[in-house]
């Protein structure tokens, strides 16, 4: 079986996507920065401009929603409904990191749904939105799928909207009616967030700039096919995520022919300008960021195995302890957060991902460059960010978690060890401070077959 996906992130500018919405559209009743950009992106999604799915997380709103493409060619079900569970963990993953998310683990049943959310649509955890004439079939294996997850991982008080959309590759929306997008676009907008958008916050935190990029698609793909699979009956997961590790390979030249593997901090930018790197130098494009993310957590899973025994999926490295990293990320920084929960630092893990793969043997954990710790609670533009030294392990064990920013001025980024702070390109988070004075950032992890 072989198979090409790709997943990455873009920015939306909010001055086209405004002008856009105030030329092409009714716009919807919310005229919010952040709810225009939300109904702008399913405007575009419907119309087949934007053709790509994924989620959409906005803090404070009353539902989250999936966009989850089905090209009625596929006759495989489950495998797309593994889409909806991979685009479930993203926004688990934004849930955290914009601290709306506090349990690491829900109770039995998953967290109960606010009395609100019983108004909402018909009052039930996952629900779908089928505009498009996507066959009942799939639409109910989707949701099935949804459902079957864990308790644990049901932590939103609020329901969970799944937009199908039905398109054929380069064959435009396919069942969508186009003489309808409008129409599709603001009833999909207020049937998930409510006409004038109750409770949602007009302007996004800066979150993505505490995100490990490559660790939230390897754990999103990851858990979707060997984790959260109850549902399926006839796909297998792990023989589907054992493929993507071989393609990948194969289309990264790993190992031992692609010199260019440096995921550094895991960063969006980082990712970005790797890619630039290996595409200049010959590399498929299909070396994406779902496929590196993927290559890193399949080497993070064989370092927890080698590091704690091989009961270690179990135990020590089970799903819930990542989403202790991503709920602490916000205030102690990814790196930190990863090392107070498995006691390794990132540049570890990363070094020893680059000896498995031949990318460079010699390479040691104190020249991986880490993330930055973007603080949210600071006012003003850009906002300080604390780019932390690569560590080495007794470091680590003294400094994380280090102590919390106490004054808002600015904080230097050239604190980072002489491997990382000699990289001539900006950090995550200054790309992001540098823009967001022109437009919202605005992440949507993104799916095409």
């Amino acid at each position: 079986m072989s198979t090409s996906s790709l997943h990455g992130a873009f920015f939306l500018s909010l001055a086209l996507l405004l002008s856009f919405v105030s030329n092409s559209f009714v716009s919807a009743a919310c005229t919010h920065e952040y709810g225009q950009a939300t109904y702008g992106d399913i405007y575009q999604k419907f119309q087949g401009l934007e053709a790509s799915g994924g989620s959409t997380y906005a803090k404070g709103a009353r539902a989250n929603g999936l966009h989850i493409y089905i090209d009625p060619t596929v006759t495989e079900i489950e495998e797309t409904a593994k889409v909806s569970v991979h685009e479930y963990v993203h926004l688990l993953q934004q849930g955290y990191l914009n601290e709306e998310l506090v349990l690491d683990s829900a109770p039995t049943g998953g967290v109960p749904l606010s009395d609100s959310s019983s108004s909402v649509g018909n009052g039930l955890r996952f629900q779908a939105i089928n505009y498009c004439g996507v066959a009942e079939a799939t639409v109910t294996k989707h949701l099935e799928a949804l459902n079957a997850m864990p308790d644990d991982v049901k932590l939103f008080d609020h329901p969970t909207f799944v937009i199908f959309y039905s398109q054929t590759p380069g064959e435009g929306t396919g069942n969508c009616n186009a003489a309808q997008t409008e129409t599709f676009a603001r009833d999909a907008f207020n049937a998930i967030y409510g006409e004038d958008c109750p409770g949602m916050e007009s302007t996004p935190m800066i979150w993505e700039a505490n995100e490990n990029h490559v660790v939230a698609e390897g754990e999103a793909e990851f858990l979707a096919t060997n984790v959260f699979t109850s549902s399926y009956t006839s796909f297998n997961g792990t023989a589907y995520w054992e493929q993507k590790i071989a393609d990948g390979k194969t289309d990264c030249k790993l190992p031992g022919n692609n010199p260019h593997f440096y995921v550094h901090s895991g960063s969006s930018q980082d990712v970005d300008d790797m890619k630039d790197k290996m595409q200049n130098a010959g590399v498929s494009p299909a070396c994406s960021n779902n496929a590196i993310g993927e290559l890193m957590y399949a080497s993070f899973v064989n370092y927890c195995l080698e590091k704690e025994g091989s009961s270690a999926l179990d135990d020590w490295c089970r799903p819930e302890a990542l989403r202790r990293v991503w709920k602490a990320a916000p205030t102690q920084g990814f790196d930190c957060a990863f090392f107070n929960q498995y006691g390794w630092t990132w540049g570890e893990v990363v070094a020893k991902m680059y000896a498995e793969y031949q990318v460079d043997t010699s390479a040691v954990a104190t020249t991986v460059p880490s993330l930055c710790l973007y603080d949210q609670t600071c006012s003003g533009e850009p906002k300080p960010c604390r780019r932390l030294p690569s560590y080495t392990h007794d470091e680590a064990l003294a400094k994380c978690p280090f102590e919390v920013i106490a004054s808002c001025g600015d904080i230097s980024l050239s604190s980072a060890s002489s491997s990382s702070s000699s990289r001539s390109s900006p950090t995550n988070a200054a790309m992001i401070s540098a823009a967001v004075a022109a437009s919202v950032s605005f992440f949507f992890a993104f799916f095409l077959n």
